[in-house]
């Protein structure tokens, strides 16, 4: 929950930091479910236009894939990075399948394999 220094208001509490891709701590995301109840305006926006970004006067939003959760950031970052801003680079890109496998760790499949010729 976010909290102005100058005023002091507080975001509502359906209102959570993004802690999926989200190194900077820049988004926030709610459920769209809270935002028709307590932001309607700007759940029909999103709800009507889908693949559109809602813009206020401190914030952008965007209503992701699935329909079910509303990414928030501030409007300057929005007018800095465009729509990327929504879905920021990993910061570690692509999984290794050999990080982790079944309980075993990459240090079991280091071994040297002798081959006979």
């Amino acid at each position: 929950m976010r909290v102005c220094p100058k005023c002091g208001y507080r975001d509502p509490p359906y209102w959570r930091p993004g802690k999926m891709r989200n190194p900077s701590g820049d988004m926030d995301i709610a459920r769209i479910d809270d935002l028709e109840i307590f932001e309607s305006k700007i759940a029909e926006q999103l709800l009507a236009a889908r693949t559109e970004v809602a813009v206020d006067e401190h914030y952008a939003y965007y209503l992701g894939k699935r329909a079910v959760w509303v990414k928030r950031v501030a409007l300057q970052v929005y007018k800095n990075c465009g729509k990327t801003a929504f879905n920021p680079p990993h910061e570690k890109s692509g999984h290794n399948p050999l990080e982790r496998v079944s309980g075993r760790t990459k240090t079991t499949f280091n071994r040297k394999v002798s081959v006979k010729s």
